[in-house]
């Protein structure tokens, strides 16, 4: 019974913290792509927008060596469990293992920053995706905002907490002889879920919102996603206009060019509406 209270408990925790968040996320993101000289990886960003998908990468090929660095936990103060003192330690090498993202942002397409740092100088394209739509519930469902601060998170006392609650499960299910230890418990990938959504301040011009998934979901790595809109960056390819014109008369969406106008005071794009 006390087991069930605490896993009761838990989820009444994470339950509160996302419903937080869900205060917190506006009705519109975007999502700002790349296409460079790599052919076969432009087609693969196409096809995932002609499917109505968002590709859901690894965190280590995200482009900050620092992120998933915003919390730690010290090894040394896990040696006590016997079971962890020949792994130095350690409960898992690389918890960003447990988890797949993408990256979203709040800032619109009059954004220079992230034109250029996200989409290769203006060569590539924005989507932008209507969060209340019915067909982006599992992506709504899943995204998170962003949190910029300015010190690193010691989470030991977590850690240290949960690998004991583990230990006396696993001892316990190995007493009543069991052969397959089953443990009914996710709070590892749901602190991942949370804590991959820290990044250091530095980074608040982004406005980020993450879309987090489990490594090992169903459809992995890729996550249903409907776009409201395609925005054209003014240095993109001829080639790839075409096609992404294309892609928005069959998905039945907007396409737009941006353009920039010599003769406006504001730093601001215009936007030509492509297509029919």
């Amino acid at each position: 019974m006390n087991l069930i209270n605490q896993a009761s408990n838990k989820n009444e925790v994470f339950m509160t913290i996302y419903k937080i968040t869900r205060l917190h996320l506006p009705d519109v993101l975007f999502k700002f792509i790349s296409l460079t000289d790599d052919i076969a990886l432009n087609e693969s960003k196409l096809d995932t927008v002609q499917n109505q998908t968002i590709y859901m990468s690894d965190v280590k090929n995200l482009n900050d060596p620092f992120d998933n660095k915003a919390y730690f936990y010290r090894p040394d103060e896990l040696k006590k469990y016997n079971r962890l003192t020949r792994h130095d330690g350690k409960l898992i090498d690389d918890f960003t293992s447990l988890v797949k993202i993408a990256a979203l942002t709040a800032n619109n397409v009059n954004s220079m920053p992230m034109w250029a740092h996200y989409s290769n100088n203006h060569r590539g394209f924005c989507l932008s995706y209507d969060m209340k739509d019915k067909r982006n519930v599992q992506l709504s469902s899943c995204t998170f905002p962003v949190q910029y601060i300015n010190k690193r998170i010691d989470v030991t006392d977590l850690i240290d907490n949960q690998v004991g609650k583990m230990i006396a499960e696993i001892e316990k299910q190995g007493a009543e002889g069991r052969n397959e230890i089953q443990l009914n418990d996710l709070s590892l990938v749901f602190m991942e879920s949370l804590f991959c959504n820290i990044k250091h301040e530095t980074w608040g011009y982004e406005k980020e919102y993450r879309c987090t998934a489990g490594a090992t979901a169903k459809g992995m790595p890729f996550l249903p996603a409907s776009p409201k809109e395609i925005y054209i960056g003014m240095n993109c390819p001829q080639t790839y206009v075409d096609r992404l014109i294309r892609i928005a008369g069959e998905s039945q969406i907007p396409a737009y060019r941006m353009v920039f106008n010599e003769y406006e005071t504001d730093f601001n794009f215009s936007l030509c509406k492509m297509g029919t």
